[in-house]
């Protein structure tokens, strides 16, 4: 429930006409909207909000944001208007002045890769032992954490937030609206050049998550991260640092192999120590659960809990999860996103795994790196050439690059879906093993469902 002089106070608004002074709710979506809620409406490159303020109305009979710059529009339209400068602002203005007066730890996640599966292993730790919030999916931008933060219903001990960026300022404005409590940066890779443009720039903004956690607070920190450790320096909160190649408070030894069913795996902590087994493939998996790990046992979950949940924690649609066909070929849908360093990292696993007949490649393009996007597709191929996959097949216009590494003897190169599944109907086997992997934009899930 939000009374109109909390609202006001919060966006920095001013009102254009009342008519309604208590709302239930807010909603940034006219299609869902309910009765009684009020419109903040989104303006985007290719959408505005402001056109459905009308339509909103007529669900919510109660009222909506309004940018001043299209205060033209207010006239002819009823209910309760607020003006604000920009409403994405407001919205992140609404959400911090809810976390303010939340009496709750607030964990947040951010990096270049593996926050959503650290966050989720997390929250499968923590959900028997605390009342935790999270933000679903991965809603980590600033509509998403915005309206996670708002949707936080009661008193829960926790709440678990994953935060990402593609343009600089981001990760300091998603830090100002959670206030966490704990911060963790799983790594910094290759991802969004096109709106931070370098590997520093990258570092930069990731890091303002820690510099924006609470003071006294803890921060989390990779320890085989070649660029975090040596640029952190803050006394105004308590690092630990987590590991698997080096020395590190918190660190992962892997005990044995299990091939496609995973490892067995000790996890050292301050004193203590857990042995479990995980089902999930590769070793940035593993650093997703040591992270998540380190976080869940510094704040008091049991170890065996946290051993329980590794254990029971299965990957999920779209992220390094195989599927077996009818015909007995297994297909690893990795198709969620991709940048260089998950495309790497993709390979390098499944070259680890077992397989009676050949491994196979099926890649898209990788996108937002911005001018280098050219050398990093090339870096791809280098990295194909010098691997034992014997056929890499591609599609899009970025890997044309990767394909002019790797030339016609161990790749093939193609312009649409349809002829790629066709041409693979005449090459597949029983026992052979495909990775399908390409940045979200390239629907590379549409050939795992082809396949299947």
């Amino acid at each position: 429930m939000w009374r109109l002089d909390e609202i006001l106070e919060a966006v920095k608004g001013t009102a254009y006409r009342v008519e309604k002074d208590i709302f239930t709710n807010v909603s940034t979506d006219s299609r869902t909207i309910d009765e009684g809620e009020l419109f903040i409406p989104i303006t985007g490159p290719s959408f505005d909000g402001h056109l459905f303020i009308g339509t909103a109305y007529e669900k919510s009979r109660s009222g909506a944001l309004c940018e001043r710059k299209r205060e033209n529009i207010c006239p002819g339209t009823p209910g309760t208007i607020i003006l604000v400068e920009d409403t994405i602002e407001a919205l992140l203005n609404l959400a911090r002045y809810k976390r303010e007066r939340l009496d709750t730890t607030c964990i947040a996640i951010t990096g270049s890769n593996g926050k959503t599966t650290t966050k989720e292993i997390l929250v499968s730790m923590m959900k028997d032992s605390v009342t935790v919030h999270c933000n679903e999916k991965n809603y980590n931008n600033l509509i998403g954490v915005s309206k996670s933060i708002l949707a936080i219903e009661g008193k829960p001990e926790f709440c678990v937030f994953e935060l990402g960026t593609n343009s600089k300022g981001e990760i300091r404005k998603l830090a100002e609206a959670a206030m966490p409590d704990i911060s963790l940066i799983t790594n910094i890779n290759p991802s969004h050049l096109e709106g931070l443009k370098t590997m520093e720039g990258i570092l930069e903004e990731k890091l303002d998550l820690f510099y924006h956690t609470k003071e006294g607070g803890r921060v989390f920190i990779n320890a085989d991260d070649p660029y975090i450790m040596p640029r952190y320096k803050d006394l105004k909160r308590t690092p630990h640092a987590y590991g698997i190649t080096g020395e590190a408070l918190f660190h992962l030894t892997i005990d044995e192999s299990f091939g496609w069913e995973g490892s067995q795996i000790t996890i050292a902590f301050p004193g203590n120590h857990l042995t479990t087994k995980t089902s999930l493939l590769g070793t940035h998996n593993l650093y997703n659960i040591l992270a998540a790990s380190s976080i869940a046992y510094s704040i008091g979950i049991d170890k065996e809990i946290i051993g329980k949940a590794i254990e029971t924690f299965t990957s999920y649609s779209m992220r390094f999860k195989p599927v077996m066909t009818q015909k007995g070929i297994a297909i690893i849908d990795d198709t969620y996103n991709a940048n260089p360093s998950s495309m790497e990292w993709a390979i390098s696993t499944l070259l680890e795994l077992p397989a009676k007949g050949k491994k196979i490649v099926i890649l898209g393009d990788m996108k937002e790196l911005g001018e280098k996007s050219k050398e990093y597709h090339r870096q791809l191929g280098r990295f194909l050439k010098a691997s034992d996959i014997p056929l890499t097949i591609l599609i899009g216009q970025e890997v044309k690059e990767t394909y002019e590494e790797l030339g016609k003897e161990r790749a093939q190169l193609f312009e649409d879906k349809k002829s790629l599944v066709e041409y693979l109907d005449g090459q597949l086997r029983q026992g052979d093993t495909i990775l399908v992997k390409g940045s979200r934009s390239s629907k590379m899930e549409e050939i795992v469902e082809a396949l299947t």
